[in-house]
């Protein structure tokens, strides 16, 4: 959950930036910044601004997701609580070649998926209209405007948890420097920040991935799957 203002954030890249009167980047020129590199991290890291929510399904197997998903994270379960797994298409295929005709099911065992057609999904058996289930999906974060940013009362928070802000920072100011990109000294800089933004980014796919890792294995360990 994010709790560092974004007004905070063009401060801290302002003074980076040594630009106190805003003069050089003013500061709807880094707020606009700012939105790309919210923006770009969840293009890369879907799972860095999701919602949870549950999900009315159309009749039959295919799914569409709502009008703000960018890409389906998972299908976690029923209304009722029981649990929807994961299943290659092609196993359902094998198994069951007429699996999508199915249109009048009350509870869905399982979902397919494909990164390739990430706004759809499929579930089996084909659900009857209206069948509820709990998804995660990743969303785009929308822009921020400047006067919601410099509202003193409730200023605009960042769209990314904590954790992604020094990142955001690294691409703004990639984007900053890249404006002076004529000179060899802004341009060494820029791609010294858009580095250190895709380095940050890759060292925690690396570390989920090895968590996730550890609890797969730990689950094989207790079950014997």
């Amino acid at each position: 959950m994010a709790t560092v203002t974004v007004d905070s954030i063009l401060k801290r890249v302002n003074t980076l930036l040594n630009d106190r009167t805003w003069v050089r980047w003013p500061k709807q020129e880094l707020l606009d910044y700012y939105n790309d590199a919210a923006k770009a991290i969840v293009l890369m890291r879907p799972d860095a601004h999701t919602k949870n929510a549950q999900f009315n399904c159309a009749a039959g197997t295919k799914q569409s997701l709502p009008a703000d998903a960018l890409r389906l994270i998972e299908v976690l379960r029923n209304a009722d609580g029981k649990v929807i797994r994961f299943v290659p298409r092609r196993a359902l295929d094998d198994s069951y070649p007429d699996w999508h005709a199915g249109k009048d099911g009350t509870s869905v065992a399982a979902y397919t998926y494909d990164d390739r057609d990430p706004k759809n999904f499929y579930l089996y058996p084909g659900p009857a209209a209206a069948v509820k289930v709990d998804v995660i999906y990743s969303v785009a974060p929308q822009s921020k405007v400047l006067a919601d940013v410099e509202n003193v009362g409730t200023p605009a928070l960042a769209d990314l948890d904590d954790i992604y802000i020094n990142p955001l920072i690294d691409f703004i100011m990639y984007r900053a420097f890249s404006k002076d990109s004529e000179y060899s000294a802004n341009s060494n800089r820029a791609v010294g920040h858009y580095n250190a933004y895709l380095q940050q980014l890759g060292e925690k796919t690396q570390v989920d991935a090895s968590l996730e890792q550890r609890k797969t294995e730990g689950f094989s360990r207790v079950t014997g799957q």
